[in-house]
């Protein structure tokens, strides 16, 4: 069985999609689990997840990586009625037995999955990597374990554990770093009035006190309820 990404193949696939995309002027940065590793957590992701700040059309997004480099590659949803293709990236077979190897690439425009518009000044840089800025992540990770803890399909549901193990780590590194939502005046109000919204569901659910003051020293409201 084909073994998941290493991280230097995770930067390989990273800096590869944001050379292409930045060559077709679009702006971009990473979010999800990668971004999470390069803040400091501790797990390796399997994929990649890259925000566009673009209203171009998803696909012709994808169409533009590949077209631009031959190790992108476009594949079916395994959801006979998606109306998307799936964006993979081949990695190397060096070392790893001659199995065909490949990173998922997730391509996320602007306004899906409520990503908000983010000028180029805000995106940090990460080992040369654009990065989403760290609150932001926190709150779009927030998001994933809301969204999973609410999924039907219970491989959905299992996913849950490890955004929260995701989150924890983010909360520590985000006050140590003296991150506070008053410098990220820019993040839209009712996004961040759904986040503290998800907070106060987090915080029920973990039962974890030490969070809470950690929400809070963030700037974060924990008793906001709808």
């Amino acid at each position: 069985m084909p073994s998941p990404p290493m991280r230097e193949e995770l930067h390989e696939v990273a800096k590869a999609t944001v050379r292409i995309l930045r060559s077709c002027g679009i702006s971009c940065f990473l979010v999800g689990g990668m971004a999470c590793s390069l803040y400091g957590t501790s797990r390796l992701p399997n994929d990649i997840d890259m925000a566009v700040m673009t209203d171009e059309d998803t696909e012709l997004v994808k169409r533009r990586l590949v077209s631009a480099d031959a190790r992108f590659y476009l594949v079916n949803s395994r959801n006979v009625w998606a109306t998307y293709k799936v964006l993979w990236f081949r990695l190397s077979t060096n070392h790893y037995g001659g199995y065909n190897r490949s990173c998922k690439v997730d391509i996320l425009r602007r306004g899906i999955l409520n990503i908000p518009d983010v000028t180029p000044s805000r995106i940090r840089v990460v080992e040369r990597l654009p990065v989403a800025p760290l609150l932001l992540l926190l709150c779009l990770k927030l998001q994933c374990w809301d969204h999973h803890g609410a999924a039907t399909e219970l491989r959905y549901r299992c996913k849950q554990s490890t955004d929260a193990g995701d989150i924890n780590e983010l909360l520590t590194i985000a006050v140590a770093n003296g991150e506070n939502l008053s410098k990220e005046r820019w993040m839209p109000e009712q996004f961040v009035r759904e986040t503290e919204e998800r907070v106060s569901r987090y915080l029920r659910r973990e039962w974890d006190s030490h969070g809470r003051e950690q929400w809070r020293a963030l700037g974060f409201r924990t008793d906001r309820n709808r």
